[in-house]
């Protein structure tokens, strides 16, 4: 990540309200997307990997309909639960926490830890090590 909006901007996007005590936030769903971009819009994108990893990005570009990866990215890529560079799988860590995941990779359906990130976990919000 190369820059994260200050959360006094994200904060005067939305409309924040008390309801029983308790701080409330609202926001339409085009204003969300528009905060969700303002954040993401400075993560670093692998240029290189995405457009291996993703073929139809890379006709597109070749194309001239999309301009880069990270366009693509900020644009459609993380809302559509694309990467936007590799994650490596702590594969210790991940069958440790997902107990479901080691039984697949025990029985075959999978070979690592790192197919089921890849394939599903991250579009299921796993995390692929320990925070």
């Amino acid at each position: 990540m190369k820059y994260l909006p200050p959360f006094d901007l994200i904060r005067r996007s939305v409309e924040i309200s008390t309801i029983r005590g308790e701080l409330r936030v609202n926001v339409s769903y085009e204003d969300f997307v528009r905060l969700l971009k303002k954040m993401i819009v400075g993560t670093e994108v692998d240029e290189d990997w995405y457009l291996r990893a993703y073929e139809d990005i890379a006709k597109a570009v070749r194309e001239g309909i999309i301009k880069s990866a990270q366009q693509h990215f900020v644009e459609d890529g993380y809302f559509e639960g694309r990467l936007p560079f590799p994650m490596k799988v702590d594969e210790r860590w991940y069958m440790n926490q997902y107990p479901d995941v080691a039984d697949s990779v025990r029985r075959g359906v999978l070979t690592t830890a790192q197919e089921h990130f890849d394939e599903d976990g991250y579009r299921e919000g796993r995390l692929p090590f320990g925070m």
